[in-house]
């Protein structure tokens, strides 16, 4: 067991509190995941295009 499920309760936010139930929904975490694999293929094409179009020789 880690720290964060030892600790009581009392001390832990209500978002934090929410956000543990969601980690044992299948569907949110699938959710969340696809999320984060978007961002960052999205963040990838941007700083590829910012890449190649500061070269003069390189098809666009």
């Amino acid at each position: 067991m880690t720290a964060i499920s030892n600790s009581s309760n009392g001390n832990v936010s209500e978002r934090v509190l929410e956000l543990r139930k969601k980690i044992h929904d299948a569907e949110y975490v699938d959710y969340a995941v696809q999320r984060i694999a978007q961002v960052l293929s999205r963040k990838l094409v941007e700083d590829s295009e910012t890449i190649y179009s500061g070269r003069k020789n390189e098809p666009k």
